[in-house]
């Protein structure tokens, strides 16, 4: 496994919205394909995509991409069975970031901001702030994989516990656009026309 290793979270249930949001179609394609091909795009020498719900149909989404995929066959547990997972396929890698796939306005320059953080400083913790929320993509250095291998839920306490050696970068506050509810998909939907 090369040095530097990008996560993508792709497993949970889509409980809120009713249907799986990481299939639904946004500019043309899948949100998942969508997320993994802008992490594809920062620069980092591997990219594992961690599956769990309909897991066969999110990995024929992201057919063509230069990802692995990696079944965390317990993802109902909570997103800590996530990180277990993105751990043990993490081989050798120095540091890896952890992205959102339901995160669509988070682009590969912004994935790629996290990576030459890292590569410039070799902070512990490369972290995210939108204004004044601390949100996904993080980034952490090998020594804290062993952490992350025991969480349960998400990754806050790390940052908590280790927030003197981590540098946050300042995200604008509209790319915290995650999606979780039908409301949350057409309010996405319609930003995405506006841009074009």
């Amino acid at each position: 496994m090369p040095g530097m290793l990008a996560v993508v979270l792709a497993a949970g249930a889509s409980t809120r919205m009713g249907t799986h949001k990481l299939l639904l179609r946004l500019d043309g394609e899948p949100i998942v394909r969508r997320t993994a091909r802008e992490v594809c795009a920062a620069g980092f020498d591997a990219v594992v995509v961690i599956v769990g719900y309909e897991h066969d149909r999110v990995v024929a989404a992201l057919e063509g991409l230069p990802v692995r995929c990696a079944v965390n066959a317990d993802f109902a547990s909570g997103m800590g069975s996530s990180f277990r997972t993105a751990i043990e396929q993490s081989g050798d890698a120095d540091a890896a970031m952890f992205a959102l796939a339901d995160q669509p306005f988070v682009a590969a320059r912004d994935y790629r901001r996290l990576l030459d953080t890292y590569r410039a400083q070799q902070p512990a913790i490369v972290s995210v702030r939108y204004g004044e929320v601390t949100a996904p993509p993080h980034l952490f250095a090998r020594p804290l994989f062993r952490e992350l291998s025991e969480l349960e839920h998400g990754a806050r306490s790390i940052l908590q516990r280790h927030a003197d050696e981590m540098i946050v970068l300042q995200f604008p506050p509209e790319l915290l656009q995650d999606i979780d509810t039908p409301e949350d998909y057409e309010r996405a939907k319609t930003l995405f026309s506006s841009r074009r």
